[in-house]
């Protein structure tokens, strides 16, 4: 039961993170836009592993979403360069107020995305864990360092 509360909590989240932000994308430009694209494909990403987790259903292909979202993470940092907090960005300015903070949080979701890649699919509780562990990362830097709109 606790595995399929944290899957639910994953697709909460992940719905939450993705319904909002798509109408701000269409006004971005450059370094902003950048950054709303690698963050909603890495949402879409933890959406799909979400669903095959609660369905318990094709989970060997959660594999290549896990590895899209190992791919993308160590970029993210480069995703922020100071100054860039022009509308339509939904990144607090405290991000480069607390910049050891924010870098700290990205380099959790590499490493905690990197063992999701490597995770043993047929692992159902490791691999519920994992998602969780990922997701959490994500939550931690959201809850900080994005504006809700």
């Amino acid at each position: 039961m606790k595995t399929y509360l944290g899957a639910m909590g994953v697709s909460v989240f992940v719905i939450a993170v993705s319904g909002t932000s798509a109408l701000s994308h269409e006004h971005a430009t450059g370094i902003v836009k950048e950054r709303m694209e690698i963050m909603k494909s890495i949402a879409k990403g933890m959406k799909a592993i979400s669903q095959r987790l609660k369905s318990k259903s094709d989970l060997a292909a959660i594999k290549v979403d896990a590895e899209a979202i190992a791919v993308q993470a160590p970029h993210i940092i480069d995703l922020f360069p100071k100054g860039s907090t022009q509308p339509p960005t939904e990144a607090r300015a405290s991000i480069w107020q607390n910049w050891p903070d924010f870098e700290s949080k990205v380099h959790a979701l590499e490493i905690e995305s990197d063992k999701l890649a490597k995770q043993n699919t047929d692992d159902f509780t490791a691999l519920s864990a994992q998602v969780q562990a990922v997701s959490q990362t994500c939550s931690a830097c959201h809850t900080k360092y994005r504006v809700k709109k």
